[in-house]
């Protein structure tokens, strides 16, 4: 089940809010549940500059590290590990 769209969006969930608590994860459900698609907001502000998609099982192939190496480079930077 490590590829199941609920655990990786939870993956993607816990490590923003380990990187930022304040950050918000939006998902576009439209993508589910074969890939995952999201933005990352700070309060009213968007930090992620794009909305991209990723395969869940590319995502369940991340480890922790990479996950947060992907999420710093989507908000450029603006959320850090």
């Amino acid at each position: 089940m490590a590829d199941d769209y609920a655990v990786q969006s939870a993956r993607v969930v816990a490590a923003a809010k380990k990187m930022c608590p304040s950050c918000e994860v939006i998902f576009d459900s439209s993508a589910a549940p074969r890939w995952l698609r999201f933005r990352i907001e700070g309060g009213s502000v968007q930090l992620s500059k794009g909305f991209p998609h990723f395969h869940v099982t590319e995502v369940a192939d991340w480890s922790d590290e990479k996950l947060r190496q992907i999420i710093e480079a989507l908000t450029s930077g603006l959320v850090t590990q």
